[in-house]
């Protein structure tokens, strides 16, 4: 059965941003609007958003269960250092190198949701070693190396599945659904991802491991297949083969400016949000103490708020652009979040915590939306597989250079606090303190980056100001 097609030549010229070319066919993300669809394409548009939002979910149970506190907890149990926590937070981000392949066999096969599949089943599946990892003939002193190899295998495939999954993605919803969609299934996945971190950091509590860690990530792997599956039963919206040399996935991405100017903006933020991630679990489980449980409570309250704010803040974006949400977005989580952890270790009190977890939803509700909206914005239309390969290439290389100087970086604090003798202002602070002024600052490089009828930020400030004020509530209190 062949998939519904969109013939531009029926469509108004309002359907289209720019015009396609005779005798072409185009995608229904290449629509601004689902209104302009045929209804058999609307139909299968609509059912894979909904599947997508299951497919999301499951997806998302099995990235918080082989990444964050569960995989944190398992190499402390092994015995893993500092440098290694390091590496294992940022080698995911090396394997984006990755991506460029992936959307090269994508644009010359033509065949991108096998593809797919392929690869999300191999970065699925793999995680099944490190279930296995005591009772695998591997010396103790070289687990914590065999961990870190196996993430950074995993992550190649799911680096490159990634890379398809979004291109595909951006093909199949409508320009102006794109913000409140994916704000909702970002939502909805996150509140899914939480509650099973509530019951992985209740199971790790409670079971002595490794075999806790063993049954969570046999778990992880199961649900992630199902939603392998759900690939399976998605729209993909006809492509063609591409006569593409190799050298043109790196040149065609540089030689936009706009698309560059992206690309500064995105390696910026990713290597400076890349200095702290890594160490802020350890952080909560090492220097102030907390529980398993209580980092899945953590994640719950971030969670459950960002399934209000990621939606709040997709229809702002359908409405205003993504430039202007993406700048509130980082400078909060460059002045607010760092700013709150910081709080909670020098006085003690763990209700920074909490607040840093609304304060979490607040910033990432906004920047992860707004920042796969603006990639799609940015790349045109035509091989924007290739133009995503690249930002997922330069991004996963900022983001490993930032986590491999993260740890060093630590021991370089330990060093010098120690060295001053102060008490109250640990490492960590000094870490997090250097990732959040520069975070803060990041709107900088964001202002450069073309979007069409994008508002400014003040704009948006402004507006936001006359709502609250029309509500009823004072601005300042």
């Amino acid at each position: 059965m062949s998939e519904p097609r969109v013939d531009p030549s029926q469509l108004p010229a309002e359907a289209l941003r720019a015009p396609a070319p005779p005798g072409a066919e185009v995608p229904p993300g290449a629509i601004v609007s689902v209104d302009y669809l045929p209804e058999d394409v609307l139909k299968q548009v609509r059912r894979t958003m909904r599947l997508s939002v299951i497919e999301g979910s499951l997806t998302q149970v099995f990235l918080n269960w082989t990444s964050g506190a569960v995989l944190i907890g398992y190499m402390l149990h092994i015995g893993a250092s500092p440098a290694e926590i390091a590496l294992v937070g940022s080698v995911p981000l090396l394997a984006q190198v990755a991506s460029p392949g992936a959307a090269y066999l994508a644009a010359v096969l033509g065949r991108r949701k096998l593809l797919t599949v392929l690869l999300a089943l191999v970065s699925r599946s793999s995680w099944l070693l490190a279930a296995a990892l005591p009772a695998l003939p591997i010396p103790v002193a070289a687990q914590t190396p065999f961990m870190v190899a196996l993430v950074l295998v995993a992550s190649f495939f799911l680096a490159s599945n990634g890379t398809l999954w979004t291109a595909w993605m951006g093909d199949v919803v409508p320009e102006r659904q794109r913000g409140r969609y994916f704000g909702l299934r970002t939502g909805v996945t996150g509140v899914v991802g939480v509650c099973a971190n509530l019951l992985a950091g209740w199971w790790l509590d409670r079971v002595g491991a490794p075999l806790s860690f063993q049954v969570v990530l046999v778990v992880a792997v199961a649900t992630a297949l199902v939603g392998v599956w759900i690939y399976t039963r998605q729209y993909d919206p006809p492509t063609t083969r591409e006569r593409l040399a190799w050298r043109d996935v790196v040149r065609a991405p540089l030689a936009d400016s706009g698309f560059r100017r992206f690309l500064a903006f995105a390696v910026y933020w990713t290597f400076v949000v890349l200095l702290a991630s890594p160490f802020v679990f350890p952080y909560f489980l090492d220097e102030l103490r907390l529980s398993f449980t209580q980092v899945a409570v953590w994640s719950t309250i971030a969670a459950v708020t960002s399934m209000l704010t990621t939606v709040a803040w997709g229809r702002v974006a359908d409405r205003v652009g993504n430039k202007a949400v993406l700048a509130i977005g980082t400078f909060v989580a460059g002045a607010l979040l760092p700013a709150s952890w910081i709080l909670a270790g020098a006085t003690g009190w763990l209700g920074f915590i909490w607040v840093s977890a609304v304060m979490d939803a607040l910033a990432w509700g906004a920047i992860g939306p707004a920042m796969f909206n603006l990639a799609l914005v940015s790349a045109p239309r035509r091989n924007r597989v290739v133009f995503i390969a690249m930002w997922s290439l330069t991004t996963g290389l900022a983001g490993f250079v930032g986590g491999a100087l993260s740890g060093p970086l630590l021991l370089a604090f330990q060093w010098l606090t120690s060295a001053a003798g102060g008490e109250g202002w640990t490492a960590y602070a000094c870490l997090f303190a250097l990732s959040g002024v520069l975070r803060a600052f990041a709107w900088v490089l964001l202002r450069r980056v073309p979007e069409a009828n994008a508002w400014r930020t003040r704009e948006l400030l402004r507006s936001m100001r006359t709502g609250w004020k029309g509500a009823g509530f004072p601005w300042r209190s």
